[in-house]
């Protein structure tokens, strides 16, 4: 007789742990419109101060992010462990 109650895992990979690597290519996309907006600064500064805290805003949130999900899941969020002890614990939880 199967047992419903137990969640089954499915890949391994948190719905956080992408909403964080989006906000890292933000940051990414970001800070390199900051940088060029570095280059024309005394027309542009309050665009320049806007693209850099959208950049660094989006940059630590999602090292925030992922520093949680490291330290809550006790494995990457986004890469599950393949070692043979979590391919056990992912059998043992599943059977």
């Amino acid at each position: 007789m199967r047992n419903h109650s137990r969640r089954r895992e499915g890949h391994g990979n948190h719905w956080m742990g992408f909403i964080a690597f989006i906000l890292l290519l933000v940051g990414a996309a970001f800070s390199g419109l900051w940088l060029v907006t570095l280059a024309e600064l005394p027309a542009n500064k309050s665009l320049n101060i806007t693209y850099g805290v959208i950049a660094l805003g989006a940059l630590v949130f999602s090292s925030m992010i992922f520093a949680t999900l490291i330290k809550e899941l006790r494995h990457s969020p986004v890469m599950p462990d393949n070692t043979p002890a979590e391919v056990e614990r992912y059998l043992a939880k599943v059977r």
